[in-house]
């Protein structure tokens, strides 16, 4: 039993960490493929094969990438698909897609991972990729290597242990038992144990022999005792009563004090939750870089290409307005999860909520009216991040609202000089089981969601020493609260 369950314990242990590092290898690659869905647009809508199979090449520097493809639909009423790009060239990692159905398997050799690629509603191909999981055998190898040694290690010392245990433990020990189990049937108390060796079990049958001493010397002393106890037992069965209504008091104070350390519990766990969201938030914002240094270059190049088409020119300064605001917020979110100050300024929440509903509303289908409770005034906030924060509560109210409607934004100011900032929205609204849960990291019951948007706004207003609340009726829209202090 002994060898059997540190086996059993590390089997499971290296079972969970083979299926966790596959996991994260399919989300990754996922991730990754998501990101180059973005990157391949503008070369499929502009039919660059050369800037796609460039993509595809600098996608697969990594030598576990087997290879990589993207499928294009042509122009015809059926669903045909064309092959449009392929790393490396003449080798082909899937069949030509049927329709749009999303192809995901792996086995122990290789993971094959294919997405669609979309530009707002309009899918214009398929991207797949296959991936060896070479790393992923040699780590199950190396595991197998060591269990193996851990086991052998585990025998070894036991078997040692044994061997001295049986050399010197059992016969001082059966001495010991022996003496004991002799006075427990005579009750004669004058009897010794035979000191067979001069280490610790010697030392140990002389505090044996010394402790028959002072039992000897104490069953005299219990017997006179005995009969004063009796004496003393009414008088403590009164103590004792009193005892137990203060113990019965303080028994009540511990369980307030109980509830309030489960409380302080609970708010150190979302402390840590929200640390977690904001060190994926930093991950993310660190990993976006490079694709958005990509989209940079590839605007670059198509604006020295299309220099005499003026409305070509004009979409590709939004790209570059876009690219540099995202850039800012990216910088904003590393800054805030290395510990910097946020940036304070007088900020015209009107206009910058405007500004965010511009940015989320891609369909303008959707309207937005803010009003203030009283006259307007301005909020000292960080304004990229306080934007950000509106961004992604109106595309969650957006996405409520598929049929269009409108957002209604109000904003007030009380007598305690807090500001507080309320966002309704006439969608389908959430389950009120799922109310507690909406601002918990990764939690999402979205099929395409990641569930890092609302958590990120809790976050990111906590770090304003403010709070916010999530309040929905289903059928009757989803009404968000913030409260923030005023400086």
């Amino acid at each position: 039993m002994t060898v059997l369950l540190p086996v059993i314990g590390g089997w499971a242990l290296y079972n969970q960490d083979i299926n966790s590092t596959k996991t994260l290898i399919r989300s990754n690659i996922a991730n990754q493929l998501d990101n180059l869905t973005l990157l391949i647009y503008p070369a499929i809508a502009f039919d660059d094969k050369e800037s796609a199979f460039d993509v595809l090449k600098s996608f697969s520097t990594n030598p576990l990438i087997i290879s990589s493809s993207i499928w294009k639909k042509e122009e015809t009423k059926e669903l045909n698909f064309t092959l449009f790009a392929n790393y490396p060239e003449g080798q082909l990692n899937r069949p030509v897609p049927q329709n749009f159905l999303i192809e995901n398997y792996d086995n122990d050799e290789i993971i094959f991972i294919s997405k669609v690629i979309t530009a707002v509603d309009e899918k214009l191909g398929v991207i797949s990729v296959t991936r060896s999981l070479e790393d992923l055998n040699s780590k199950k190898a190396e595991y197998l290597q060591v269990g193996i040694l851990t086991a052998l290690s585990i025998f070894i010392i036991i078997i040692l242990i044994t061997l001295w245990y049986q050399s010197s433990l059992t016969k001082p020990l059966k001495e010991l038992s022996s003496v004991a189990e002799k006075i427990s049937k005579e009750k004669n108390y004058s009897i010794r144990a035979t000191k067979t060796s001069l280490d610790e079990f010697g030392s140990l049958t002389d505090v044996f022999n010394e402790m028959l001493d002072s039992l000897q010397i104490s069953n005299s002393q219990l017997r006179t005792a005995n009969e004063e106890m009796e004496q003393r037992v009414e008088q403590r069965t009164k103590q004792l009563t009193l005892s137990n209504k203060r113990i019965t008091k303080e028994m009540s104070e511990k369980e307030l004090a109980t509830q309030e350390l489960i409380k302080t519990r609970d708010q150190l766990n979302q402390s840590e939750k929200l640390a977690n969201v904001g060190q994926v938030s930093s991950n993310i914002a660190h990993e976006l870089r490079n694709p958005l240094a990509a989209i940079r270059n590839s605007t670059y190049l198509l604006r020295l290409k299309l220099k005499e088409n003026d409305k070509l020119m004009d979409h590709l300064k939004i790209i570059d307005h876009e690219i540099s605001r995202s850039d800012e917020v990216i910088e904003r979110l590393l800054e805030i999860t290395k510990g910097e100050n946020l940036k304070r300024v007088p900020v015209n929440v009107e206009a910058l909520a405007k500004e965010a509903m511009d940015y989320a509303d891609v369909t303008k289908e959707h309207e937005l009216v803010v009003t203030f409770m009283s006259k307007p005034f301005w909020v000292k906030l960080d304004k990229l991040l306080f934007r950000q924060i509106l961004i992604n509560i109106f595309l969650n109210s957006i996405q409520a609202m598929s049929k269009g409607g409108e957002i209604e934004m109000k904003i007030s100011q009380d007598l305690s000089k807090s500001v507080k900032i309320t966002i309704k929205d006439e969608g389908i609204g959430i389950k009120q089981n799922l109310l507690k849960t909406v601002f918990e990291p990764l939690f999402t019951d979205k099929p395409e969601g990641v569930g890092l948007g609302l958590s990120l706004c809790k976050d990111l207003i906590s770090r304003h020493g403010g709070t916010i609340i999530a309040k929905s009726e289903l059928g009757l829209g989803t009404t968000i609260e913030i409260e923030l202090p005023v400086e």
